[in-house]
């Protein structure tokens, strides 16, 4: 029996009536006062049950009630750390806390197993049939049929949602045969084991993978029906020619061609060349067919919940996965921006830069940040080759991942093709922008008629296809419009009071001689 004393100040305890939290099981009576301890010098107190309890035995030594105060514990079965009391096996080191003293010792789960299971409180080493993982823990198991389980997987959630795929999936105790492979950690899964997969499509995840926090949003889905999402489209089709976009107040017209060069659409703000497009019968916005059926919903990485698409900035934004600033249409969502073209990329995905197909990387915004292969800058979130003894971990940022593959530049004449590696860049020619050296294996855009190379950076500085017009609130400094930077005098910026040297320039709202450098305005947001 425990000495009924406080554990802070080794003082005795005064029987007393209480409805205080109790700090050994952390319960609150907030109805009836229960008969329990109090320590006059602190605020310790405790219930006459958690302190001398009656418990059948749970181990094959004798348990006794110690003091952890001085020091955190971790319960064996539970694994929390505790700090007032647990009951503690010297000879073996096992440790109990008083909730899992007061948990039965059989369990009856309706929903992970038919039988009854029981708490075995000895350490054993053996593979979970819920989640697959070999451990040494202290197990439930099915005395009739030899199932063995974790105590945090007999609680698994059954039907989920995660951020990496777009339908729900469940748990399952075994895939069957076949060469699984997890959709996030891309590591092989034992089909005989439990793990989630989709009933719609060939798609499996382990089972920590998919309730990690960063993935599932933490809500169990069994039991609410699933409805039939009728995710409203992007448009209503007025005839065969014309559609009321959501992003638009004017009616799109279908164009199955654009005879005007340098137009960049809307939602993307990629040029065109002679794809389909929507072009607006009254002003000059425009989208792509595919950005035009962008959907309003969905699921991507950077969160567990969905995100919606926005349309409307009024400012521009710096998307959370490539860190560029972005002026066009965005995913929003748990006060996040993911720009659209960075959206779409969500699963295996080939790169110029790579042989092999790349994948999305586990991420978290404490975790050490990693560099990309190419650029060689930091990002937190990133697309990995799984090819880890041939490749070294390659990794690609978002960045990288999503400039386009031909563009064209005032410094030349003819289409800009983005390459990687020698080939037929030279690699001892400079850049033609900012006159240096240029790297051919970090990506160079390059004229295959004028043998002229670029650095990525200096084609896309600031805003990737910046539009011309667009007005933006930046920050301490107020509303300023985006203009061509074609004067026969080139302003002088009030910040760093040079001349505007740049393709664009920004021109006050509230005073029209106050002008400022693109790259001044976006720098310090």
């Amino acid at each position: 029996m425990y000495s009924k004393q406080c554990p802070c100040h080794d003082t005795p305890l005064k029987s007393t009536k209480i409805s205080s939290k109790c700090d050994v099981c952390y319960e609150e009576d907030v109805h009836d006062n229960k008969q329990g301890y109090k320590c006059d010098r602190c605020d310790f107190y405790v219930h006459e049950e958690c302190i001398d309890p009656n418990i059948p035995s749970r181990h094959k030594h004798p348990l006794k009630l110690t003091s952890t105060h001085k020091r955190y514990e971790t319960c064996c079965l539970c694994e929390k750390d505790r700090l007032i009391l647990l009951y503690q096996c010297l000879p073996c080191a096992f440790r109990i806390c008083i909730q899992c003293v007061r948990r039965p010792l059989i369990l009856k789960p309706n929903k992970t197993h038919k039988h009854e299971l029981h708490q075995v409180p000895i350490k054993l080493s053996f593979t979970c049939d819920a989640c697959g993982l070999c451990s040494s823990e202290y197990p439930y198991i099915c005395l009739q049929c030899c199932f063995i389980i974790h105590r945090k997987c007999i609680f698994l959630p059954r039907v989920i949602y995660i951020n990496r795929h777009d339908h729900r999936i469940a748990h399952v105790f075994s895939l069957g045969p076949g060469n699984w492979i997890c959709g996030v950690c891309r590591a092989p899964v034992n089909g005989i084991y439990g793990a989630y997969s989709c009933l719609i499509c060939s798609y499996a995840v382990h089972s920590k993978c998919a309730t990690a926090g960063e993935l599932w949003d933490g809500r169990e889905l069994e039991g609410t029906p699933e409805k039939e999402e009728e995710e409203s489209k992007p448009f209503q089709v007025i005839d065969q020619n014309l559609i009321k976009h959501f992003s638009h107040e004017h009616n799109l017209k279908v164009s199955l061609g654009l005879e005007e060069e340098d137009k960049h659409c809307y939602a993307c703000t990629l040029p065109f060349n002679s794809e389909r497009c929507y072009r607006c019968t009254q002003c000059d916005f425009i989208l792509h067919d595919a950005c035009a059926n962008l959907p309003l919903q969905k699921r991507h990485p950077v969160s567990n919940k969905k995100l919606t698409l926005y349309a409307q900035h009024d400012n521009y934004f710096v998307c959370e996965a490539c860190l560029r600033h972005c002026n066009d249409f965005s995913y929003y969502g748990d006060n996040l921006n993911i720009d659209v073209q960075c959206a779409s990329i969500t699963d295996a995905f080939y790169h110029e830069s790579h042989p092999h197909w790349l994948y999305l990387l586990q991420f978290n915004y404490e975790t050490t940040h990693k560099r990309c292969s190419v650029c060689n800058s930091v990002h937190f979130m990133l697309l990995g080759c799984i090819n880890h003894d041939v490749c070294g971990g390659f990794s690609l940022c978002f960045t990288c991942a999503t400039l386009p593959t031909q563009v064209r530049h005032k410094y030349d004449d003819h289409p800009l093709s983005l390459c990687y590696g020698e080939g037929n860049v030279n690699s001892t020619y400079c850049c033609g922008v900012c006159e240096e050296e240029v790297y051919p294996k970090r990506g160079v855009y390059w004229c295959g008629d004028c043998n002229s190379t670029l650095h990525t950076k200096c084609v896309f500085k600031n805003l990737l296809h910046p539009r011309p017009g667009y007005t933006l609130v930046i920050r301490d400094k107020g509303t300023f419009e985006l203009l061509p930077n074609d004067s026969m005098s080139r302003p002088t910026c009030y910040v760093c009071k040079s001349r505007c040297m740049g393709d664009l320039v920004l021109k006050s709202k509230a005073d029209s001689s106050v002008f400022m450098c693109s790259s001044c305005g976006f720098y310090d947001y």
